[in-house]
């Protein structure tokens, strides 16, 4: 699968209308196949959603996880300077180097699940605009901060977890 090319905010808008529909067969399937298990129904709460989700989006049940990824997008939002966030934005490439040290609680959780855990440190010299007095973006920074994050999804895994 080629992931299409990005040019312009109408080039999102087509990807996000064009994503494909849950796959409700395989979500029967796996809502079949819980009251099966030697578990109370319900036991595992939003991991049992979640599990679910992950058949209808993938169009199989049971799903497939052989090949996983996380992705960390860090950047500094300009709320900040408001004093909401717990830690000023100079943290940010602290946290960053502690990701790409293996020092963090998600590299950890990757270890365990096997999954790439993969840091784009995105205009951290740049913060955002603050969203509570302006638009957090201009267009042109909205469309290139996609377009790195659009870069880096590798169409054959079959989990994408991403973070901020």
């Amino acid at each position: 699968m080629t992931l299409p090319e990005i040019h312009s905010l109408d080039d999102i808008l087509h990807i996000l209308a064009e994503l494909p529909a849950i796959d409700e067969a395989a979500m029967t399937a796996a809502n079949a196949r819980e009251p099966q298990l030697t578990k109370p129904a319900g036991s595992l709460g939003r991991l049992e959603e979640l599990s679910h989700w992950l058949c209808g989006w993938q169009g199989t049940h049971p799903p497939r996880l052989e090949r996983i990824a996380v992705h960390i997008f860090a950047g500094n939002h300009g709320i900040t300077a408001q004093g909401v966030s717990a830690f000023p934005p100079e943290v940010t490439v602290q946290m960053v180097a502690n990701f790409e040290a293996g020092g963090a609680a998600i590299n950890q959780l990757c270890k365990a699940l096997g999954a790439e855990l993969r840091v784009f440190p995105l205009e951290l010299d740049s913060p955002t605009a603050d969203f509570s007095l302006e638009p957090a973006m201009t267009p042109v920074e909205l469309l290139n901060a996609f377009r790195a994050g659009w870069g880096t999804v590798d169409a054959g895994l079959d989990l994408l977890c991403v973070g901020e």
